[in-house]
């Protein structure tokens, strides 16, 4: 089931705009030397420090029964699909962001206004194939991102009004955009966005 309503919504919260969480960086091995940092220990030996890069220990999931394994291979096609255009849209703000901090504030609109047409020429067809329960997790995985429910950047950037609005067109297709991301309630996507992201950084494919 396709739903124009998600695509409006999630064109909406990717120009949005807001202030991204921190996030924890793995410092990168030097490259191109041979030498390594070191440090002098209290018995006077040099001990060198070697750069490890980060590695996440999953265990494998047990399920409870065959219906169980197919619910959770099907969650986690769905959001690989929604996985990279939540990390756009966490890209696209930050970059947004940091263009409009160097405007005087009566240039903003029309920066937001070039963003908002560039990321509908290009996404536009993407986003329109995403089903409604791919839409749902996308937003919520951009809910992540940004540590700002749906709601609140469409009431902080677009006003009160709008995001009223949207609210009652996204209820009728069964959407709270006053939702946000729990990784205690979201669990289940929560472990797969580990899994990925460990994916990610070993350079294995997503798949």
């Amino acid at each position: 089931m396709k739903s124009a309503v998600i695509l409006f919504v999630a064109l909406i919260i990717l120009l949005s705009g807001s202030s991204l969480s921190a996030q924890t960086i793995a410092v990168d091995a030097p490259k191109g030397s041979m030498e390594l940092p070191a440090y002098i220990d209290e018995n006077g030996d040099t001990v060198a420090v070697v750069f490890l890069n980060p590695v996440n220990i999953i265990s494998k999931r047990q399920f409870r029964n065959k219906r169980d394994e197919e619910r959770f291979n099907r969650l986690y096609y769905n959001v690989l699909k929604a996985y990279p255009l939540a990390k756009v849209a966490g890209s696209e703000l930050r970059k947004l962001e940091a263009k409009l901090d160097t405007l005087p504030e009566y240039k903003h609109k029309a920066a937001s206004k070039q963003v908002e047409e560039a990321l509908k020429k290009r996404y536009k067809a993407e986003l329109m194939q995403l089903t409604v329960s791919q839409g749902k997790i996308l937003i919520k995985l951009i809910d992540r991102e940004t540590d700002k429910t749906s709601y609140e950047l469409i009431k902080e950037f677009r006003g009160g009004f709008s995001a009223f609005m949207w609210q009652s067109l996204a209820g009728l297709f069964g959407t709270n955009l006053k939702s946000g991301y729990d990784a205690q309630e979201d669990r289940d996507i929560e472990v797969i966005l580990n899994m990925i992201e460990a994916r990610e950084r070993a350079g294995v494919p997503l798949r």
